[in-house]
């Protein structure tokens, strides 16, 4: 590499939120400080994501005494770092929910899943957060026959359902996406795309306005029940509550022993442009949805509101370090899909944990009376992991939060300990069946 290169702004970006693009480009955080006293409220949250954040704000909007900590920021993990495609349903499909969860409950997740979207849009316009979002919808392509079978199963059983779903057709690809590199696709008009760390701050800012208190850069280091209540142990202060919501999906840590071990959190690279020229931003999404495609190592991508090209896949380590070889994976995918694009132009590259689950459905917990925890949104976060705090809150408030998925005690993923080389084999071996069978 040449030091012209290790100088250059795209190099030199870290994995910290504020080194992102989203960090460079969503203003500022409100005055908050650290929790430095001993405090008690009817409800502590434990991490300020959209799950959490989210949570906090359904809560107080019932009038309930809701305080939330955070190791870092509202925002800073993958709440803050991912693509912004507000998504639709879960990684399964409706008739996959129904054989799981019997005829009722499973048409009941699938209807709360396929809604999320509606409620991250209800939020927005409620309470006026500017997070530069698009209503426009959301498309998954396919390379082959495989890819193909999933887009079809998605038409075909959201469509079922009333879902105003369609097929793209070969001849539509290109003049809607930008490139010849996919075969077939989907377009699922439920969704859309925004900012995500402007929509993180913009909850916290809505959480606030409601007497919400936040404390960033207050990591929780114990929760422990005694006769009366819940603490939640920080450095500087105490927090008792009635009711304790964990939040902190692929960023959890040994706060709660075993729950890190329930999920599989694998890190992910996102780079982005500078802004396109004239001819490409008018080539590339011109309608400017988000999309991501059926591969088993998939790519997703899309344009922000400065016609940025977003682009995101696995990464080469799964340690946070920023260095170009580790990113090699996807930018080799962003010129295989988009040729035209100058290489050069990648200004920013930085990561992300996303939390994956064996069965690939979010986990909804309840680890005691009167403590919960939600995660595992398999890349779906936004959506999900707003959908999942009214659901939290739902429970805490014991106003038929148990009408999506069922409470569950905590899983634990076997061989665990093991799982850095379990994620290193799994990805070679979908890159082997991505080439065989796309």
């Amino acid at each position: 590499m040449t030091s012209s290169a290790k100088n250059s702004a795209w190099y030199q970006s870290s994995c910290h939120i504020k080194t992102s693009l989203w960090g460079k480009t969503a203003g500022d955080l409100p005055e908050l400080s650290p929790l430095s006293q001993d405090i008690s409220v009817d409800v502590a949250v434990v991490g300020a994501g959209f799950c959490g954040l989210s949570t906090a704000l359904h809560l107080a909007e019932q009038g309930v005494n809701v305080a939330v900590v955070d190791a870092h920021e509202p925002g800073w993990g993958a709440s803050g770092r991912n693509g912004g495609q507000v998504i639709p349903g879960l990684k399964i499909l409706p008739d996959e929910m129904v054989e799981r969860f019997g005829s009722e409950r499973g048409e009941q997740i699938a209807t709360t899943a396929g809604s999320a979207p509606g409620l991250v849009f209800d939020l927005i316009d409620r309470y006026k957060i500017d997070c530069d979002l698009r209503r426009t919808g959301w498309f998954q392509l396919a390379k082959g026959d495989h890819g193909r079978v999933t887009t079809d199963s998605h038409v075909d059983q959201w469509g079922q359902r009333g879902v105003s779903v369609r097929t793209l057709r070969k001849d539509e690809i290109e003049p809607r996406i930008g490139t010849t590199a996919y075969a077939s696709g989907l377009i699922d008009d439920r969704g859309g795309n925004l900012h995500p760390l402007k929509y993180a701050r913009g909850l916290a800012a809505a959480c606030l306005s409601l007497g919400v208190q936040i404390y960033p850069k207050t990591p929780a280091t114990a929760v422990q029940h005694n006769s009366k209540h819940w603490q939640v142990t920080t450095e500087n202060g105490t927090i008792s509550a009635e009711t304790v919501v964990v939040c902190t999906n692929g960023y959890t840590g040994t706060m709660l022993p075993g729950l890190a071990n329930s999920i599989v959190p694998v890190l992910t690279g996102v780079v982005a442009t500078d802004p396109l020229s004239d001819n490409l931003k008018s080539k590339i999404l011109p309608e400017r949805q988000g999309a991501a495609d059926t591969q088993r190592l998939l790519s997703w991508f899309g344009i922000d509101a400065e016609d940025r090209l977003l682009f995101g896949s696995r990464i080469n380590t799964q340690k946070e370090v920023i260095h170009e070889d580790n990113f090699g994976f996807g930018l080799s995918r962003m010129r295989e899909i988009f040729p035209e694009v100058d290489i050069k132009t990648v200004q920013h590259l930085w990561t992300g944990r996303v939390a994956l689950t064996l069965d690939h459905v979010p986990h909804i917990h309840k680890l005691a009376e009167g403590l919960y925890s939600g995660l595992g949104f398999n890349g779906r976060g936004v959506a999900m992991g707003t959908m999942f705090g009214k659901i939290l809150a739902a429970h805490c408030t014991d106003k038929q939060g148990d009408d999506f998925l069922p409470l569950t005690p905590m899983p634990k993923i076997p061989f665990n300990r093991f799982r850095n080389q379990g994620i290193t084999i799994a990805l070679t071996w979908k890159r082997m069946m991505d080439t065989l069978r796309p």
